[in-house]
């Protein structure tokens, strides 16, 4: 009889829905919503729970946040750093709790496999070939005398984008670098460099704008289009935000953006999943190759990406439910 009963609570143990809390800087952004959209529509699939929370881009409220999210009882997290400085200690949260955590977006600075603050995996857009690929779709569209607006000086992200957007330079021998500056992430950031530099650099020293995301290069083609030069300068961007993409499906000179890596937030749920059931990740450390969008692929990727979930069965990527699999991430690519 004890026996039984012993089967019969183990059995009830597995059967009870996972939970898995998220925590990311913001619930705000447009990034970000679209980034928990996907979150939710792969714990559907894998039929778990999902508890998200954003920290307001408060490093002690998302320290909060976790803290809460455990005490809850989650099985899992899934966290996004506010900053590097503030990812150890969230991590080391989940260590002493003794609940997994992948951690998104913001590389903390160590590697999963240490035993001072050990971690699932690490999932993030691959930034240095993102910042390239800006750069190389303004160069090949006639740019060569570029300014470019960066994100936050001595963040990683910024940083591997900026060293991205130097390759694409150094491989092209007839493109300048007019001028860099590290704004910030906002659309005002944007604005107000991009006024400075149409100040700075009269019509016909600049033809192309480098943004290290769509919210800077929003601000940028607005100041752009307010000095009258809009047919002379061609910006690009990374995100895929829907103010942007609109102007890309517009044809204006804002024409290109890449991104995708709002599933990467999904993506963590799914390897968090399969961490729950005993696999480890094929990867600890992934690097999200981008989709580049511009007006002639756009209708496709709106199709694919926006108007309907990606083209991809989430528990085909699992090694769960596909022990076969040979990624834990979809191919990013309109098919």
């Amino acid at each position: 009889m004890l026996a039984l009963t012993a089967t019969t609570a183990a059995s009830a143990a597995s059967a009870a829905t996972e939970t898995i809390g998220v925590s990311i800087p913001t619930l705000d952004n447009p990034f970000w919503v679209r980034a928990v959209d996907f979150a939710k529509h792969a714990a559907s699939d894998l039929g778990i729970n999902l508890i998200v929370v954003g920290a307001a881009n408060q490093e002690q409220k998302q320290l909060n946040d976790v803290q809460s999210l455990l005490s809850r009882g989650v099985d899992a997290l899934v966290v996004t750093p506010q900053s590097t400085a503030s990812a150890p200690g969230l991590i080391r949260l989940a260590d002493r709790a003794g609940k997994p955590i992948v951690v998104v977006d913001r590389y903390p600075g160590f590697p999963a496999t240490n035993q001072q603050a050990p971690y699932v995996a690490f999932i993030g857009p691959d930034d240095v070939r993102a910042g390239d690929s800006i750069a190389t779709f303004l160069i090949n569209h006639g740019a060569t005398k570029l300014v470019a607006i960066g994100g936050t000086p001595g963040s990683s992200v910024a940083e591997g984008r900026q060293k991205g957007l130097m390759e694409a330079i150094a491989a092209n021998s007839n493109v300048k670098l007019v001028q860099y500056v590290g704004a910030g992430e906002t659309e005002t950031n944007g604005y107000q460099t991009m006024e400075n530099f149409l100040s700075a650099h009269p019509a016909g020293t600049i033809d192309g704008v480098w943004c290290y995301n769509d919210a800077l290069c929003i601000g940028a083609f607005n100041a752009v289009r307010q000095s009258g030069r809009s047919k002379q300068v061609l910006l690009g961007g990374m995100d895929l935000t829907p103010q942007a993409l609109d102007l890309i499906d517009k044809h204006t000179n804002f024409i290109f953006s890449t991104g995708g890596h709002w599933l990467q937030l999904g993506f963590g749920v799914m390897i968090a999943y399969d961490k729950l059931h005993g696999h480890q990740p094929l990867q600890t450390d992934i690097r999200l190759p981008l989709l580049g969008v511009d007006s002639k692929n756009f209708q496709q990727f709106k199709h694919e990406y926006i108007d309907n979930p990606p083209p991809f069965n989430v528990k085909d990527y699992t090694i769960t439910n596909n022990p076969a699999t040979k990624s834990q991430v979809f191919p990013l690519q309109v098919k």
